[in-house]
This record gives C-alpha cells, sequence and structure tokens, in this order.
C-alpha cells in the first residue's frame, strides 16, 4: 500500500503515513467515480460496510416508448398491395405514358396518359421507400409500412408521453425540403425525441 498523497510505501496495518502523516485509513462518505461507470480496486482493497452507487448519464434522460395503435392492410379488391408492386407499376406507368404521349400529343387522349404518368411518378417513389426501408410517414395522419414478404400496412403510430399526461404522435419539423420525422407530445411540443422506425416489430 502507498500514501495517496506522498507516494511512500506503508503497511497495511499502518494507519498514517510515517512521511507526511497522512491518513491512510480515512473514514465518512468516498465518492468514486469513472467515465464508465465502473469501479477497479486493487488486490488488496476491501470495501466492507459500505453503499456504493453508480450514476449513469443516462439514468437523466426519460425514455419515450411508441407503438402500433392501428394496423390495416392495403389492399384493392381484396388483394393486398406489395411494395414490389408499386415498384413496377410506377415504372411501367412512367415509360408508357412518355411513349404515348409522344404520339398523343395534341389529342383528346394526351390528359389520362399525363395522369397515368403523374400516378407512376408518385407510387415509384413510395414503392423504392418501402422496399429499402420498410416505413413511410405521412405525419400526423399515418404511416405506409411493408412486411416481412413486402405486404403494405396502413399504420398509426403512437404513445405515452413519460414526462407528462400527452400523447406522443408522429410529426414532421424542419425546413421544406428537409423534413424530420420526430415523436413529439401533443400537450408539451418541448417534449420531443428523434423517430427510429426499427425499434417496431416487424408486421
Amino acid at each position: 500500500m502507498h500514501c495517496t498523497e506522498c507516494g511512500v510505501e506503508a503497511t497495511e496495518q499502518a494507519k498514517f503515513c510515517s512521511e507526511c502523516g497522512n491518513n491512510l485509513n480515512p473514514t465518512g462518505n468516498v465518492t468514486i467515480s469513472s467515465g464508465d461507470s465502473s469501479i477497479n480496486f486493487g488486490q488488496r482493497n476491501h470495501v466492507t460496510g459500505n453503499t456504493i452507487n453508480i450514476n449513469s448519464s443516462e439514468d437523466e434522460f426519460e425514455k419515450a416508448y411508441i407503438d402500433r395503435t392501428k394496423v390495416r392492410p392495403l389492399s384493392i379488391a381484396g388483394t393486398q398491395l406489395k411494395a414490389s408492386w408499386l415498384v413496377l407499376s410506377g415504372l411501367l406507368s412512367l415509360f408508357g405514358s412518355i411513349a404515348s404521349i409522344l404520339g398523343f400529343v395534341g389529342t383528346e387522349y394526351q390528359f389520362f396518359f399525363i395522369l397515368s404518368m403523374a400516378i407512376g411518378a408518385i407510387l415509384f417513389p413510395i414503392g423504392m421507400v418501402l422496399v429499402q426501408t420498410k416505413h413511410m410517414s405521412f405525419p400526423p395522419f399515418f404511416s405506409l409500412e411493408s412486411g416481412s414478404r413486402g405486404e403494405i400496412y396502413i399504420t398509426k403510430i403512437e404513445g405515452s408521453c413519460p414526462k407528462c399526461t400527452g400523447k406522443l404522435k408522429l410529426r414532421s419539423i424542419g425546413p421544406k425540403n428537409n423534413k424530420t420525422t420526430v415523436v413529439r407530445c401533443t400537450r408539451n411540443p418541448d417534449h420531443m425525441w428523434g423517430f427510429d422506425p426499427t425499434v417496431l416489430p416487424d408486421l
């Protein structure tokens, strides 16, 4: 054992340092802190009759929990849609409409091909997002999610605010061209958390 003040070696039975007089066995509260919330003791050190509390900075923050409150299959004529179908139909609508418009420019059918192209331009990016990330939010109304086999569901994601009695709902915030989806309290907008759709169980 060594003195914590001057470093001089001392016996385990010694109560005071023979060099500087430092108390080698202090009594009272001792605060031990470590960056990784751990405590390391030497081979000859013993802690008896003491209560040691290790506080982690993570305990200072409330955690918000959300879940799906509504899940409904997105179906047309009794057939549930799949994300890959949106991608394929979007591509076909885009290329087919472009080719058709070139041959029907100035005719009464031009409007229908333009409408078809617009629908394809909407379906294709939605399908791509669902294939890649399995989730697409349309705050504050609903979300589109794809299941393990690619089926598309309309879902509602909500929760209870851990800081007050408000409800947690998805909201879109930020600049017009750089929106971010977050989980925000309906009672106090300052109660807000980042939204990670991967924490939700697979459909």
